[in-house]
């Protein structure tokens, strides 16, 4: 096999580990056990049959996904994978329309190199540059936390944010908050809507619409939301299908073995949800992932 993303950049992402460092609003364990206890009741009635909450917001100055789950995994765990930007690459990675990630390094901090593109094989000299900032916690921190930052992204996207803070509930259970949004701009929306209207017709999320009140006054659950929600949500499940094939793999310290076991994990994974998260037949999306695991990133 080629020298892959990983292995061209691994030896940066480990000197970069020891001085990576994130930075926090609310660094207090505190804080996150009080968000634990606010989302108990909608984690113990979830409709997603897990202890999952998927929240969505769409707004005019930011667009926003987040997952509240409790995981059945040690923080220790949480944290080995998710202070690793070249792990955080295989999870970026497993994503349709992702077609190559690498780990750099931009004044001393790790960058992740992601290249964006259609949900189908693709060229590199066609796809879209995504730069995403890693930032994490430190070793032994109570609270694991992790930080990706992109100023710009595909279709006018901007300010990209995708984030995860994680606190033990025990020795094998932990709380996290999984985040993701970005900022669009008016070619943005302008492309968002041509998608809308094309090949993301029809297409649904997680949460249901409110509809027009009932008889009683009150609100009641309508059709699945769509539109600009619609893409928020399915993305922010992805990322978390990813990150629960990347702690069931943690172990496995070969980058290519293990990302050729979490490809099959995820698109397992995405088909629960088939309704939502359905594109390819599974052996078309595991070869596509096998060759864009391999092809050299751009400039190594």
């Amino acid at each position: 096999m080629q020298s892959t993303p990983w292995a061209v950049t691994v030896l940066l992402a480990v000197c970069a580990m020891g001085c990576v460092r994130a930075q926090s609003a609310d660094p207090d364990p505190g804080g996150m056990q009080r968000l634990y206890q606010s989302m108990r009741p909608r984690m113990t009635q979830s409709p997603f049959r897990r202890a999952l909450v998927l929240d969505s917001s769409e707004a005019p100055g930011r667009t926003s996904g987040d997952i509240y789950a409790v995981m059945d995994v040690a923080l220790e765990r949480l944290a080995l994978v998710n202070r690793d930007p070249v792990r955080w690459c295989e999870i970026l990675l497993l994503l349709s329309n992702s077609k190559n990630c690498a780990v750099s390094t931009s004044d001393g901090a790790p960058t992740l190199l992601l290249r964006m593109g259609t949900k189908g094989p693709q060229a590199l000299a066609s796809t879209t540059p995504m730069d995403f900032r890693f930032s994490s916690s430190a070793a032994q921190a109570p609270v694991v936390e992790t930080l990706l930052n992109a100023t710009t992204g595909p279709m006018g996207t901007k300010d990209g944010t995708l984030s995860l803070r994680a606190i033990a509930l025990g020795a094998d259970k932990s709380f996290i908050h999984l985040h993701y949004s970005y900022r669009s701009s008016l070619a943005g929306r302008m492309a968002t809507e041509v998608y809308l209207q094309t090949l993301g017709r029809g297409k649904v999320g997680f949460s249901a619409e409110q509809a027009a009140p009932g008889e009683a006054g009150q609100p009641v659950a309508g059709a699945l939301v769509g539109g600009v929600r619609g893409i928020i949500e399915r993305n922010t499940m992805r990322y978390f299908l990813g990150l629960r094939c990347a702690l069931q793999f943690a172990s496995n310290e070969v980058p290519g073995q293990r990302f050729g076991l979490m490809a099959p994990c995820w698109y397992d994974e995405t088909e629960r949800y088939a309704l939502q998260l359905h594109e390819m037949p599974r052996q078309d999306y595991l070869d596509m992932k096998r060759e864009e695991y391999a092809r050299e990133a751009p400039g190594h």
